[in-house]
């Protein structure tokens, strides 16, 4: 029959084969060197020194520019919520409006897709992006989305100058509504999707 003591300072009359230590805070959010040191316990482990190889950073920056990429983000939200309301004043009789919102969605898109092309380097990249289809990339149904919305956005404020083909400017003006709202927000998932941790 053993005689030793359970205490919260370990067990005592028992003799281990070895130095065990108790009351380590394994795993603790706190386990810091500093911290061990002002609870009196050994450091067993150093502590963890993030760093790559060779001093390179872990990631590598990003290589756009301002203002092409945030002036892009910016005009393409700013269009996309033209065209909705270019589509609603259409739907509630309200002309001018209309007219203003589509021609203003047709000036922030192409203005965007100026920044986006130059950022780019040359269009033939942009085009390059249409040569596939992959549902799990932001940049993929973005590119997308913005080969749709243009023409429509354009055909709807070209229609509403001029007064001309009212039936393919309904069309055009509710095409754009619809991709609008996704051009306005699929750069938030554009951003997060990123090897940079602040984006998120």
């Amino acid at each position: 029959m053993s005689t030793s003591d359970v205490t919260k300072e370990g067990i005592k009359g028992a003799r281990p084969g070895r130095d065990a230590m108790v009351g380590v805070a394994a795993g603790r959010a706190d386990g810091s060197q500093a911290s061990r040191k002002r609870r009196g316990e050994q450091s067993m482990v150093p502590d963890a020194k993030f760093s790559s190889y060779y001093g390179k950073p872990i990631i590598n920056p990003p290589v756009w520019q301002a203002p092409d990429i945030p002036g892009y983000f910016f005009l393409g939200g700013l269009s996309g919520a033209a065209s909705v309301l270019g589509a609603c004043a259409s739907a509630t009789g309200r002309p001018a409006l209309a007219r203003a919102s589509k021609v203003g969605a047709l000036a922030s898109i192409s203005l965007g897709m100026v920044g986006l092309v130059h950022d780019l380097g040359k269009p033939s990249r942009f085009v390059n992006m249409l040569r596939v289809f992959k549902p799990t990339s932001p940049m993929s149904v973005g590119s997308w989305a913005l080969a749709g919305y243009g023409p429509a956005a354009g055909t709807a404020a070209l229609t509403a100058v001029t007064g001309r083909l009212t039936g393919v400017g309904a069309v055009a003006t509710g095409t754009a509504a619809v991709i609008g709202p996704f051009i306005s927000a699929y750069t938030a998932a554009l951003t997060c999707d990123t090897a940079v941790p602040s984006w998120h």
